[in-house]
């Protein structure tokens, strides 16, 4: 089972420079487009999505998951 562990903004940024993880954006959709800006290099899954798509993200990095 995978550890439930919340790090900050700094310290997710640290991890994905370094190349050990990854940030996957589950923002709601309607959320989404009202956004200014999206989280650069994020890998964007909306939530509804997230169960028929989770073989799309890398089993060998941490996932950085962004969300509302």
């Amino acid at each position: 089972m995978a550890e439930d562990l919340r790090i900050g903004a700094r310290d997710a940024k640290r991890l994905v420079d370094a190349g050990e993880a990854i940030v996957l954006d589950v923002v709601a959709s309607g959320v989404w487009e009202a956004l200014e800006e999206a989280v650069p290099g994020a890998v964007r899954i909306p939530p509804e999505e997230i169960g028929s798509r989770f073989g799309e993200l890398p089993r060998e990095k941490a996932i950085v998951a962004y969300c509302t």
